[in-house]
């Protein structure tokens, strides 16, 4: 009776092992692929300001504050913005895009990222 199991159930447990085998065999199993996704950053806008997700705005350094521009128009200024951030905006002559990636309507407070 103990061998008949054993032959009963040996072949689903070769065939468990054949499926690894093949999974450990392709390619992408141990590839590292990093997706380098940009840093968002915390600015507070006015709630008669409309923003959404997806809105491109230009990022532009004002003496010690960073502020998100819409046109010419003030749309957002950024929390206490940290220092690689304003030196990233020094290097490039003070501006840069900006995308809103979250909003947060309750806080009044949107994510953006710097592109």
């Amino acid at each position: 009776m103990g061998i008949d199991f054993i032959r009963r159930c040996a072949p689903a447990f070769r065939k468990g092992l054949d499926r690894r085998r093949v999974e450990l065999g392709t390619p992408h199993l141990f590839s590292r692929s990093i997706e380098g996704v940009p840093r968002a950053y915390a600015a507070a806008f006015e709630a008669a300001d409309r923003l959404v997700e997806g809105d491109k705005l230009c990022v532009c350094l004002s003496g010690d504050q960073v502020l998100a521009l819409r046109g010419l128009c003030r749309v957002a200024q950024f929390i206490s913005p940290p220092n690689d951030l304003v030196a990233e905006l020094r290097a490039s002559f003070g501006e840069a895009c900006g995308v809103v990636q979250t909003v947060h309507e309750m806080a009044s407070i949107a994510e953006i990222r710097i592109c």
